[in-house]
């Protein structure tokens, strides 16, 4: 028998091509579209200040604060596709390094509006900016230094660029000179004599590291990391000389000085050190320096500004910090404002949403008509890295804080219930019967009675041979993702006698997350992409299917016949798990930041993603369709 297409059909065949192309069906297509839908705060890395008005950059945005008042309070904001490394305010714009997104020039015409005018992308990654005469000089890590003109905002044009030994990091200018602090590669004098085209004229590599540089009078004070503040002779440009050092708790990436007069040099510094917060150094005798004062921050302090008798740090995932340095001294922290500042998980219920918050704790939020807002906020003591929801309760891992119970009742009233401490470090929580499974790190499965959440109590504590990560808990079986130790299942038929059974189950890569269902369990396996393992036999669970995935598969979520998987830098991945045999990757979308965690309950609805310095992400991510094509035969 031979089969053959008829002419006649051909055409027929065409046509039901055609008008079938508009009537999908289910099959899914990696043509669909995503869409990211709101976004909420992140950390601060940047920060400048002009007048009372204080510009920072919170996660993917630009976000510019009154400092008028005794708050720090919104007054308008911008947002971009990845995270504000670095900023400049010049001339009505702001001038933003973006990372792997380049150089973003901001209108600040309507400062309650603030609107991208333009763009110019760099090779490297936009880490710092400094602006003078209708330039823009670009610290581009393994790009060097970019020299772009933006006499016409709208329209900036690249006009020269130098290769540099290190990363540049950082950039400041002062007079006819740009200083580079250029990591590993020391800090580069460039004349800009001709601004277009500027010269190396000096350079000094007297310290392992230079992240941060600012010039006074004849002085350069450079951030030296762990080895502190170092002064520099600027008498001869050519040739910077050491003066003197001092180490400072922490590590400094960023400095900036008090007011001075001519060629005095400044009278204080002020270092942002990281975890040693905002130290103050006494730099009136530039070769006999002496710390006199410092203020902890509770994140990492990264990066600052000096107005006035206000010194604001941007404190990652500590948030904006106003200190008072009328007395260098006794530095005071005033006010802050921070958002999101350090998404690490997401769970959503009752058109709430709760994060945990890292040190910040847990933020509830409500979202409608497209619009995330912060409905309440509690500290916690440790560091709050998972959430889990069960009743009218929030069961926080809290890290070094132990497990925190919240009641969530009222999400603008968040209320501590209960909670319990022991000598672990709780990565995860999963609630099942009243009873709390922490993947504890190195300690395994703690398993926690909170049948009265206000009162909860140890039950027991099974070690597992890697470090707990996460745990996901089905029937009488709690499946942990050990890290390097793989997959394990416990018994929990009965808590207080929980035990490991069944075969050691290593993975290849880093197992960091687990989801169930029905006979399957899917297991986010660090770089090694995701795994699904059949668990028919909890005492001998098989990898049946495997997926490689770009970057590192940290939380998965199943869903239908789909699986979805935040992967820090790469994104979020879509994978079909229809045939658990053989899954398949659909499509990838990128998200600002480093996606930790996912939220989602339904196809076709909000995907919430905790995206740690880029804060919470609201993407839309569609598995697809693709239409049959039906082609009619004759036989013959």
């Amino acid at each position: 028998m031979k089969v053959v297409l008829r002419p006649q059909r051909a055409i027929c065949a065409l046509v039901v091509i055609a008008l079938l192309a508009l009537f999908p069906s289910t099959i899914p297509s990696a043509q669909a579209p995503t869409q990211t839908l709101a976004q909420l705060g992140g950390a601060s890395y940047a920060v400048a200040a002009l007048g009372t008005t204080i510009y920072a950059g919170v996660g993917p945005n630009l976000v510019l604060l009154s400092a008028s008042g005794s708050d720090l309070t919104p007054v308008g904001s911008t947002s971009l596709t990845e995270i504000v490394q670095g900023l400049a305010v010049e001339g009505g714009y702001a001038y933003v390094a973006a990372g792997t997104q380049g150089l973003r020039i901001i209108s600040l015409a309507d400062p309650a509006a603030p609107s991208e005018v333009s763009a110019i992308a760099t090779p490297g990654s936009a880490m710092a900016v400094a602006v003078a005469t209708g330039y823009a000089y670009v610290a581009d890590a393994a790009g060097g230094i970019r020299v772009i003109d933006v006499s016409d905002p709208a329209s900036p044009v690249e006009t020269d660029s130098l290769s540099t030994p290190g990363e540049a990091v950082g950039i400041t200018i002062a007079g006819s000179y740009a200083y580079t602090a250029e990591d590993w590669g020391g800090l580069r004098v460039l004349s800009l004599v001709d601004p277009a085209h500027p010269t190396t004229v000096g350079s000094y590599t007297g310290a392992y590291q230079v992240l941060g540089v600012a010039v006074a009078g004849q002085y350069a004070y450079v951030a030296t990391g762990a080895e502190g503040l170092q002064v520099l002779s600027l008498s001869d440009p050519t040739h910077p000389a050491l003066l003197d050092s001092v180490e400072t708790p922490g590590f400094a990436t960023a400095v900036a000085v008090s007011s001075h007069d001519g060629a005095n040099g400044a009278t204080h510094a002020y270092v942002a050190a990281q975890g040693g917060g905002l130290r103050v150094i006494s730099v009136s005798n530039p070769t006999a320096l002496e710390e006199v004062g410092s203020c902890p921050t509770p994140g990492q302090a990264t990066d600052l500004v000096i107005h006035d008798s206000q010194v604001y740090v941007a404190d990652g995932a500590g948030g904006i910090h106003a200190i008072n340095v009328s007395d260098p001294s006794q530095p005071t922290l005033t006010n802050s404002y921070s958002i999101l500042s350090d998404a690490w998980d997401v769970a959503s219920n009752g058109g709430f949403i709760f994060v945990a918050c890292g040190v910040l704790g847990v933020q509830s939020l409500s979202y409608e008509a497209g619009q995330l807002t912060v409905v309440d906020t509690l500290d916690t003591p440790g560091s709050a890295v998972s959430i889990a929801l069960s009743d009218s309760y929030a069961y926080v891992a809290d890290r070094e804080g132990g497990l925190r119970i919240i009641s969530v009742a009222d999400p603008a009233n968040l209320i501590p219930s209960g909670h319990i401490s022991e000598t672990v470090t709780a990565n995860a929580v999963a609630v099942q019967n009243g009873y709390a499974y922490v993947a504890a790190a190195e300690a395994g499965l703690w398993i926690v009675s909170v049948r009265d959440p206000a009162d909860p109590s140890t039950l027991t504590t099974v070690n597992t041979p890697g470090c707990a990560m996460n745990v996901a808990v089905a029937g009488e079986y709690a499946y942990v993702a050990d890290g390097d130790g793989g997959l394990r299942v416990i018994s929990i038929a009965d808590p207080y006698a929980a035990h490991e059974i069944g075969e050691h189950f290593e993975t290849p890569g880093n197992a960091s997350s687990i989801a169930l269902m029905g006979e399957y369990a899917y297991l986010a396996d660090g770089a090694e992409g995701m795994h699904v393992i059949n668990i028919s036999n909890p005492a001998k669970p098989e990898i049946e299917g495997t997926q490689p995935l770009p970057g590192v598969s940290l939380d998965i979520h199943v869903l239908n016949s789909y699986a979805y998987v935040a992967a820090q830098a790469a994104g979020l991945h879509l994978v079909s798990v229809e045939m658990p045999e053989s899954p398949a990757l659909r499509r990838s979308m990128p998200i600002p930041g480093l996606p930790t965690s996912l939220d989602i309950h339904e196809l076709h609805h909000p995907i919430f993603v905790a995206s740690r310095d880029a804060g919470l992400v609201v993407v839309n991510m569609e598995p697809g369709y693709r239409s049959y094509l039906p082609v009619i035969l004759k036989k013959i």
